[in-house]
């Protein structure tokens, strides 16, 4: 599964499906600490920065990174943080 985060809370929120199935993360640029993206990766986990920063609550800018990443991603289970 790809996982879509924009906040450090969604990424608090999302830790049981990141621990559970996630493959890749797709996050907003600066949100994970290289420590955080080395975790991950040590796990598997890919860790990719959208390439601008999205305000989870503007529904177009979500939508905007939802298609990005279909378009980008070969898993096409994709679970995205919303307000």
């Amino acid at each position: 599964m790809v996982l879509i985060i924009f906040t450090r809370t969604g990424l608090q929120a999302s830790q049981a499906e990141i621990d559970d199935a996630v493959s890749v993360i797709w996050h907003n640029p600066q949100l994970l600490t290289e420590h955080e993206q080395q975790h991950y990766q040590t796990r598997g986990i890919q860790c990719l920065a959208l390439p601008k920063t999205v305000d989870v609550e503007d529904t177009k800018a979500t939508l905007w990174a939802l298609e990005y990443v279909e378009k980008h991603s070969q898993n096409q289970e994709i679970m995205i943080e919303c307000a």
